[in-house]
């Protein structure tokens, strides 16, 4: 009994020719055989190499990307170990210095609104202090002036009553006299000295800080849309009709009608507003030459300034 040996199984065939699959057409990136790149074989006029002169620069390339890659594995493993601790450690130290700074500031702005306030309370109670004077001492002065106007009425009464003719005439320059200074005596006037100043409490700080305060607590903002029958001949409209810029020159591209305003650079928005506080944002860049911007809730017969 013979044992039979068994070689290498032969590897896939070419299904046209049957040979060895030996070759690899470059041109058509796939596995041929000898006959295929041989005269009247479909590679022929290709570019080919040996199939184990591509495999081995596969395998080339293989090796390089497994390089690239553990040098890649390498630079992330040295990124999560090294970069992104001390990432970590500079968010906190630069939070714990952001806490500090904005512990730093507010104590700094609570600081100047405290001085502020006793500040502002010390010149409202001044304020107060002084147009209590100047009604007491007013309250003095005519006070006088009452005793003496009745003195001097008393006097000329009697006089009128008790003298006679010969002795009233006698009398006469003191009578002249006694007018004379009942005329001095002036009419009582109102004054502002009377009046208690409310701009005592003017503080460009405490200004700065309301309005601040007024702004950030708004929670959204209304789509205005304006009205174009409106727009003065001095404002160019927006596409959007949101916004409004001044020409100082006066367009003719508007046509007339009754709802326009053609003196005052004006425009009125599409719809109203009646009740609430709303803020218009004024770009007046480098001029000087703009004037207080009102808005008028419709429906109130008041005009509130809220822009200077």
């Amino acid at each position: 009994m013979s044992a039979e040996s068994s070689g290498p199984e032969p590897g896939p065939l070419c299904p046209e020719h049957g040979q060895a699959l030996s070759w690899f057409c470059c041109s058509e990136r796939r596995p041929v055989c000898a006959a295929c790149t041989g005269l009247g074989g479909r590679c022929r006029g290709h570019r080919v190499r040996r199939a184990e002169e591509r495999a081995e620069e596969l395998r080339n390339k293989i090796v390089d990307q497994c390089e690239r890659l553990q040098f890649q594995s390498a630079s992330i493993t040295k990124y999560v170990a090294e970069v992104l601790p001390g990432k970590n450690q500079g968010a906190v130290s630069t939070a714990s210095a952001a806490r500090e700074l904005v512990i730093q500031r507010l104590g700094l702005v609570r600081s100047l609104c405290e001085s502020e306030e006793q500040r502002l309370l010390e010149r409202v109670h001044g304020e107060e202090e002084r147009a209590h004077q100047s009604i007491l001492t007013q309250r003095v002065h005519w006070t006088e002036a009452l005793q003496k106007l009745d003195t001097i009425r008393t006097s000329l009464v009697d006089m009128l009553t008790h003298l006679d003719d010969l002795q009233l005439i006698q009398k006469e320059q003191e009578i002249f006299e006694r007018t004379e200074e009942a005329e001095g005596i002036l009419d009582p006037q109102d004054s502002d000295k009377l009046n208690f100043n409310e701009k005592c409490i003017r503080s460009s700080l405490l200004t700065q800080l309301w309005v601040t305060a007024v702004l950030g607590s708004f929670s959204g903002t209304e789509d205005v849309r304006i009205d174009e029958r409106t727009v003065s001949p001095f404002l160019q409209l927006s596409d959007d009709r949101r916004t409004l810029t001044f020409n100082a020159k006066k367009s003719k591209a508007y046509a007339d009608g009754p709802e326009r305003f053609d003196h005052w650079p004006n425009a009125l928005a599409a719809t109203s507003f009646q009740a609430g506080l709303h803020t218009w944002m004024v770009n007046v860049q480098n001029s000087c030459a703009y004037k207080a911007l009102c808005v008028k809730v419709a429906g109130a017969s008041s005009q509130q300034k809220i822009l200077e």
